[in-house]
């Protein structure tokens, strides 16, 4: 009987022909390898792209995909991750900072710089109002100049009360003698009524209560010489003290 060399689709290939199979493979992998080894030498998208569509090509006996897809979707991939990380980061400001930096830049704007005094720390931040600004002499009468101020001061911290922890507003006076036998008697009243004074106007403004105390200090607590003008001056003051609330590791004394 005949054997039949007929296959389907076509006749099978003779002995002679064989060689040019494995040498067609040999061929296809050595293409791969230099591919590779391109690759390599120089690592980057374009470059990635091509040795991905070569690979398929060689493998798979197909045509090459299109450069332009695969870079297409390369840039896609590049621009929506730098564009996420660049809007994604950003601290929150502190609240002791928002207070700080909104009545830095009134006091700045109206040239109060020698009326109004800044300070901020990790852990309050401290309002320095000068007599002059506030009251009338000897008095705890407040003066028209001071409303706009004190409104600011509560719209400053209103906005974020409900991070902080506790404000204070304490009096202070210049030590000088009025009544040789009720001087100091005077002194706590006036450093007393001024701070109340100020407290009440917040509160008017519509700053809430619940975290509000008053302190009087007198002439007790002087922050220059009462011996001279300049001196004195500068200790009759009113000063607002807003304090944050302590982190986890200070409440537990570490």
């Amino acid at each position: 009987m005949k054997r039949n060399n007929k296959l389907l689709g076509g006749e099978a290939p003779s002995k002679g022909d064989r060689w040019f199979l494995t040498y067609s493979d040999m061929i296809t992998l050595l293409l791969a390898l230099f591919i590779v080894l391109y690759s390599m030498s120089s690592v980057n998208e374009k470059k990635a792209v091509q040795m991905a569509d070569q690979l398929h090509a060689a493998l798979n006996n197909s045509p090459k995909t299109s450069q332009t897809s695969g870079s297409g979707s390369g840039k896609g991939t590049g621009t929506g991750t730098g564009t996420g990380t660049g809007t994604g980061t950003g601290a929150s400001v502190d609240a002791l900072d928002e207070i700080y930096n909104d009545l830095e830049k009134f006091v700045s704007q109206n040239h109060l710089e020698d009326q109004i005094g800044l300070e901020n720390t990790d852990s309050y931040v401290q309002i320095h109002l000068k007599d002059l600004i506030m009251f009338q002499p000897n008095s705890a009468t407040m003066l028209p100049t001071s409303q706009p101020v004190l409104k600011e001061i509560e719209q400053a911290i209103g906005k974020v009360y409900d991070k902080v922890d506790h404000i204070t507003i304490s009096g202070h006076t210049a030590d000088v003698v009025v009544n040789s036998t009720k001087s100091d008697q005077i002194s706590w009243q006036l450093s007393t009524n001024r701070a109340v004074t100020v407290l009440n106007s917040l509160i008017g403004y519509g700053l809430q209560e619940d975290k509000l105390s008053i302190q009087g200090y007198a002439h007790f607590d002087p922050i220059a010489s009462n011996e001279t003008e300049e001196g004195r001056a500068k200790n009759r003051r009113v000063e607002i003290t807003v304090y944050k609330y302590p982190s986890k590791d200070s409440a537990n004394g570490r």
